[in-house]
């Protein structure tokens, strides 16, 4: 089996791709990135495209010469950018998604899978959220995520390929630096391993936490599964609140400085709790780590590599 992996500089694809390596798989990293960093531990096991996700040329380019069986696509431009340049983000977005899905049909994938985002729904969701309620996305970013989720059914509609999704909350763990929920969730945890003093905004704010082991375990099952009969599917671990989570990183590093500044509106523009009923009975996905171990975890690797990636725009504030 020959796997696509497009994002593969992106931080949940640094721990998918070395568990399809693990597993036998031939994989093909596509980013935009000439030397992406967080692949550099698996570099020599994978063959490299540089490449954009914009570029139909360059996505074809890469089904075709490397004949690719599966699809795992996990590229996209983050909502801070999507927001800036919406057409940029559509062209990214959606366009890369319609181009792998047409690919896809034509050189006989044998399975596509994508990473969608709860941003499909919206604030003002009934809670928790089910995999069928009704999308309003708040952003563009959402927006693009929305419309290749349409996509991805039409294509199973239309020319049976074989497609499934997957919509990721706050995945977190060591290597996340990029993205919203990144700044109230992995920035917060490498900055407390690297016992620096933190005044933390909004405290109180909840959020379904996902670790990043869990988020691949959930793909690997997905994709592993026999058949699937809903094909888009919510995934969660737990909701807490910043405070909560932090507390369990004060317990474990007992030295941690952390200053809570009380107040604030919500920092999310998306809900809070999801339904993931139908994944973990379809597919039998149960998370691996409680928020206790994947917190003890993630602080581990990172003080023992603090300055393995380094924060990038941290909305948290160091004393």
């Amino acid at each position: 089996m020959k796997a696509l992996v497009t994002g593969a500089g992106g931080f949940i694809a640094s721990y998918l791709i070395p568990e399809l390596l693990d597993r036998g798989c031939d994989v093909v990293a596509f980013d935009i990135a000439k030397e992406p960093v967080l692949l550099a531990p698996v570099r020599d096991r994978v063959t490299y495209v540089q490449g954009d996700l914009a570029s139909a040329a360059d996505l074809y380019r890469a089904m075709t010469t490397h004949q690719i069986t599966d699809v795992f696509h996990l590229g996209s431009l983050l909502a801070g950018p999507c927001e800036e340049n919406p057409i940029h983000c559509f062209d990214v977005n959606f366009g890369s998604a319609l181009i792998l899905l047409d690919a896809s049909v034509a050189l006989n994938v044998r399975r596509f899978l994508m990473i969608s985002s709860i941003a499909v729904f919206g604030r003002g969701a009934p809670e928790p959220v089910a995999d069928d309620a009704l999308k309003n996305p708040a952003n563009v970013y959402g927006q693009t995520k929305l419309a290749s989720e349409h996509m991805l059914l039409w294509y199973v509609n239309h020319h049976g390929l074989d497609t499934r999704a997957l919509r990721f909350a706050w995945v977190f763990g060591p290597g996340r630096t990029r993205g919203i929920t990144a700044l109230y969730s992995s920035l917060l945890l490498d900055a407390i391993a690297r016992e620096e003093p933190l005044e933390v905004p909004n405290p109180d704010e909840k959020g379904d936490w996902l670790y990043v082991k869990d988020a691949v375990k959930a793909m690997m099952m997905l994709w592993e599964a026999e058949k699937s009969e809903q094909r888009i599917y919510n995934v969660a671990g737990g909701v807490h609140s910043i405070r909560e989570v932090l507390e369990i990183a004060k317990k474990i590093k007992g030295d941690a400085k952390v200053t809570f500044l009380e107040g604030g509106s919500a920092a999310s523009p998306y809900p809070v709790a999801y339904d993931d009923r139908v994944f973990r009975e379809e597919i039998g996905f149960e998370p691996g780590y409680t928020i206790e171990a994947a917190v003890k975890e993630h602080l581990e690797v990172v003080s023992a590599k603090p300055t393995i990636l380094l924060p990038l725009n941290p909305s948290y504030k160091t004393v």
